[in-house]
């Protein structure tokens, strides 16, 4: 808002709420709502000045009142009379509060407090005084006790509404910037996988330059055509130059964003909560009806988050493109984290036979097991031993011939091996005629991969999202 119509709308406000007041003391000295709301825009609106908007409700202020006492009847001398002594006050206090107890300022709050405390005690002071000299009132200990109680308690509610503005801010801008935080988390997960693979790519394309400049090599000692052998090094020199355009866009994303991330780390709950604000934003985009659900029994500190949510996020989405591809376009997707102790090695007999030694009784070792999900139409037998294989997709766009690049489960599969030591597995039924499939996913993950909260109890948490009924297209 522009200063103008924020001073605008603080002369106006204040001018308002100066017709709600009780008399106290003497007829015609009131306590007024105008002063708690001038108070009250004065911390809200700092960058104004102050003096100057005072003067302004000092002005508008008793106006408003004069107007109305002469439309009740009342003569305009006795009017002016009346609101003189309350011009007298807003003068008094833009001058005292903006000058006299300027270095107060507005922080922090009991300095503030004690300006708005001041300033209301000496311009009541200031107003008697005035009421003195055209009324002939006297001044009484009283009185002047009166008004200090006024002054501290008017301050006080100022006070009150200030630090609950104060608080509603900053719930507002913790809201915002956690919103902003999980869209970053969601976007660099996104720039951590494509980094991955073209990290991965880098070897094969040196491969495909290599084998192109020994095609030269091979074009020039066989005394083939020299077009042949100028295309076959023009290749060569081409897949140079998208190696190393590769290694300007990777080392660009790790040096001014990813980087920004390092050493960060994130706790398992709140990479749910990430991933289901991201389903409920996709499911929203498709016109989908989808029921999602969380439940972990130990909250683990993950490091390599962004790998943890390209896994998880690239698994939800096959189960969302699943159920898209159905007829109902509604279904369930559910995320499942538990803790298992899983057991190798031979068990001792308990029969009374020949007693194991501890190396042969076997080693216990703590899991991180993840299952995703879902009631799609599900996925054909024959697809489940390829599913994992680069390059194999089931999604085929009928319209424009495009298929899908087929990269999504072998990211999810690369990913769980190489950061994290785990293993996943499928297991599918497909639907049978208008009937509803299944398929679970089935991640493994080496609990030692992650860090424990020594702050936090291990517990079942589980969270329901009903995300809101969608029309379908």
């Amino acid at each position: 808002m522009h200063k103008r119509s924020r001073l605008f709308l603080m002369v106006a406000a204040s001018s308002i709420a100066s017709q709600i007041y009780v008399n106290m003391f003497v007829d015609g000295f009131i306590i007024a709502l105008s002063v708690v709301m001038m108070g009250i825009f004065l911390y809200l609106f700092k960058d104004l000045d102050c003096i100057k908007a005072c003067f302004l409700v000092g002005i508008f202020s008793p106006l408003v009142r004069l107007l109305i006492v002469l439309w009740q009847g009342e003569a305009l001398l006795d009017a002016a009379r009346l609101v003189l002594p309350d011009m007298a006050f807003f003068f008094s206090y833009a001058l005292i509060f903006g000058v006299l107890f300027r270095s107060q300022g507005y922080a922090p709050y009991w300095r503030f407090y004690l300006r708005l405390a001041g300033s209301d005690f000496l311009s009541n002071c200031v107003e008697m005084l005035v009421r003195f000299f055209i009324f002939h009132q006297f001044f009484t200990l009283e009185r002047l006790f009166g008004l200090i109680v006024l002054a501290l308690v008017r301050s006080f509610v100022i006070l009150l509404v200030c630090v609950a503005s104060d608080l509603y801010k900053s719930l507002l801008e913790k809201a915002e910037h956690e919103e902003n935080y999980k869209k970053l988390v969601l976007m660099a997960s996104t720039f951590n996988s494509e980094v991955y693979f073209m990290e991965k790519n880098m070897n094969e394309i040196e491969d495909v330059m290599k084998n192109a400049f020994l095609l030269y090599k091979t074009l020039e000692k066989e005394n083939y055509p020299k077009s042949l052998q100028n295309i076959s090094l023009e290749i060569a020199k081409d897949i140079h130059e998208i190696k190393k355009g590769y290694r300007r866009v990777i080392m660009g994303l790790q040096d001014n964003f990813l980087s920004d991330f390092k050493g960060t780390s994130l706790h398992l709950s709140d990479i749910l909560k990430i991933l289901a604000v991201d389903v409920d934003k996709n499911a929203s985009l498709r016109h989908l009806s989808i029921s999602f659900a969380y439940s972990f029994d130990r909250d683990y500190i993950i490091e390599n988050h962004f790998s943890f949510m390209s896994i998880l996020r690239n698994l939800v989405g096959n189960s969302l493109d699943a159920i898209e591809g159905s007829q109902l376009r509604r279904g369930e997707i559910s995320v499942q984290c538990r803790e298992l102790m899983e057991h190798t090695g031979d068990e001792p007999d308990e029969d009374g036979g020949e007693e194991l030694s501890a190396e042969t009784v076997g080693t216990s070792q703590k899991f991180c097991v993840i299952t995703v999900r879902d009631n799609g139409p599900g996925i054909p037998e024959d697809v489940l031993d390829v599913l994992f294989e680069p390059g194999f997709s089931t999604k085929y766009n009928e319209q424009t011939g495009d298929i899908n690049r087929g990269l999504g489960l072998t990211l999810v599969k690369d990913l769980l091996t190489d950061q994290f030591h785990g293993d996943i597995s499928v297991a599918s039924v497909a639907a049978s005629g208008r009937g509803r499939g299944e398929t679970i996913f089935t991640l493994r993950i080496p609990a030692d991969q992650f860090a424990v909260d020594p702050t936090a109890e291990p517990g079942l948490e589980e969270k329901h999202f009903a995300l809101r009924e969608r029309e379908p297209v």
